[in-house]
């Protein structure tokens, strides 16, 4: 995403969507009604100013439990493939640790080092010493990496019932708790799943750059995360449910947060593949959880910005309430108006998005210039609007609080506009001509390097809805669940790009009026909530990635 800082991963700035109500008039008047903190929040993200950024006040990127019994995890992860297609290859032969170690290592582990030439918005070198990073797998707003993995696994294998903090620096499980928690972590109807993880934000990791806005970033990124781990676990041959739905305040609590620094967002149950009476799913929940949770390290994470919108906005959604039958799911099943130009998909060649995992990096620099097949294009979007398994009624047929626009800059066979996707017909239906998008795009509010990678991106796909449709089934939780869904589609189209060739970045500044008044949306309640650049890879550029070697790639163990 784009954040006016080259180098970094995810974008930081927000376009204003339309409305006249304010913050203050919202907060004055509305507070007890459903949505109101929804409304509150997004009007002061389209009231936000320019931000004066401490960078002295800048926290430490990752969290550690000093003191806690710590489990190595073996380094470096294994390669490549493992399930065959059978289902149960991932498993065979494997340890829990190596397989939960794979997992976490490709969500939030020290994936690659980049040599970094610093350039200015537009591509161009600043002349300055150049940097050795640390690059993770999977992208992160300003690469401030808010979001944190708890893994909850009952006895078996080689992991005992406890509850654990995932160390990405070290690549190792922190011990913070005893006992089972699978039970507490996971409701679920079909027995108790055979480990659970449990994403969760640290907000003040974000909030000292972006304010308000962290909340919104640190929900797409839970969801990007979510699609990080549905590709790895298809791989790793791992079944994983998205549990969005549950209740917060016992989730923090058996996790030791305190709900307003750092916060539980998704719950993922993960179930491997059966292998009979000894597998892990064949298991009864171990002990229940005992003792207290380890302390983290001091001091703790600063809260979202106090008495602010997006302070209200968490509190709020923490609630559960409504019927979720009330919900209208927007998966989009208009008929295209009469007169409109609606293009036919090819068939989308096959992708596996685990492959594009090693691949993925978002582009300092743009792209090169190029068109885009249409049948690479179709995987994309294919990518982006699979089902997923989920609590989120509808989920199961297709994103669920979500619907799939795109603009199509460079693409072969398919007119520069702005267009609509019905997944049911899998077409495109013209929604503006060229002639619209450069207009619109000269009148955005952009950052110098979202409006430099226009120039040479081939497409650019964008997750839209409706921020109030789910108010009347989930309150403001909707709102939360409506920003990870988001994250989750783009970044799974993400994923399909790298895994067919080509470069992709998050530009959040993209998402807003302009671009709602271009899609038809002035006057409608429906909103774009992100931008995804796509485009051919650049041969050079300011920096020089390199992966750490897998095992099977000749990596070299971990030091004893």
């Amino acid at each position: 995403m784009s954040t006016g800082t080259a180098g970094t991963d995810v974008g930081t700035e927000i376009g204003t969507e339309t409305s006249t109500e304010t913050s203050t008039d919202i907060a004055r008047t509305e507070t007890a009604l459903p949505g109101a903190a929804t409304r509150r929040y997004l009007a002061a993200l389209r009231e936000r100013g320019p931000l004066e950024i401490d960078w002295s006040a800048a926290p430490t990127r990752h969290k550690r439990y000093p003191g806690a019994p710590r489990l190595p995890l073996p380094w470096p992860p294994a390669a490549a493939p493992t399930n065959s297609g059978s289902g149960t290859a991932a498993v065979v032969g494997t340890l829990l640790g190596d397989l939960l170690g794979d997992l976490l290592g490709d969500l939030l582990g020290l994936a690659r080092t980049i040599w970094y030439h610093a350039t200015d918005d537009e591509g161009r070198p600043e002349g300055v010493q150049p940097l050795l990073l640390l690059g993770r797998p999977a992208p992160s707003g300003g690469a401030l990496y808010p979001v944190e993995v708890y893994l909850a696994a009952g006895d078996g294998s080689e992991l005992p019932a406890a509850l654990f903090h995932y160390d990405p620096v070290h690549h190792a499980l922190e011990r913070i708790r005893d006992g089972d928690h699978r039970p507490g972590l996971a409701e679920s109807r079909v027995g108790v799943p055979d480990a659970v993880l449990a994403l969760t934000a640290v907000f003040g990791r974000s909030a000292f750059k972006y304010g308000d806005l962290a909340y919104r970033l640190a929900c797409q990124e839970t969801g990007v995360l979510l699609a990080q781990a549905l590709a790895v676990g298809e791989r790793l041959g791992l079944s994983a449910e998205v549990r969005l739905r549950y209740d917060d305040e016992r989730v923090d609590r058996l996790l030791g947060l305190d709900g307003e620094r750092e916060a539980t967002l998704a719950v993922v149950a993960l179930r491997f593949a059966d292998l009979g009476a000894d597998s892990p799913s064949a298991r009864q929940p171990g002990p229940p959880p005992s003792g207290p949770v380890w302390r983290a390290n001091a001091p703790g994470p600063r809260p979202l910005p106090p008495g602010g919108a997006a302070a209200a906005l968490h509190r709020a959604a923490r609630v559960r309430g409504g019927s979720p039958q009330a919900v209208r799911v927007l998966q989009s099943s208009e008929s295209p108006a009469r007169g409109a130009e609606s293009v036919p998909l090819p068939p989308a060649p096959a992708i596996r998005l685990a492959d594009g995992v090693p691949h993925r990096a978002s582009p300092p620099a743009g792209y090169r210039p190029g068109s885009l097949a249409l049948p690479r294009l179709a995987a994309v979007i294919d990518a982006a609007t699979q089902s997923y398994s989920g609590d989120l009624p509808g989920a199961e047929g297709g994103p669920a609080a979500t619907a799939l626009h795109l603009l199509a800059l460079h693409v072969e066979g398919l007119p520069t506009g702005a267009y609509r996707y019905e997944r049911e017909q899998k077409v495109l239906v013209r929604i503006t001509d060229g002639s619209a998008v450069e207009a619109a795009i000269a009148a955005a509010r952009l950052l110098p390097n979202t409006r430099a990678a226009l120039r040479t991106a081939a497409a650019a796909v964008i997750p839209v809805g409706d921020p109030l449709a789910g108010v009347a089934g989930f309150g403001d939780r909707w709102y939360r669940m409506q920003q990870i869904e988001a994250g989750l589609a783009v970044h799974r189209a993400a994923l399909a790009a790298a895994a067919s060739g080509l470069a992709a970045r998050i530009h959040s500044d993209g998402a807003g009026e302009a671009l709602d008044t271009l899609l038809g949306f002035a006057g409608s309640p429906q909103i774009s909530l992100s931008f995804l650049l796509l485009g051919i890879p650049r041969l050079g550029g300011p920096t020089l990635a390199r992966r750490f070697p897998r095992r099977a790639e000749g990596g070299s163990p971990a030091p004893p």
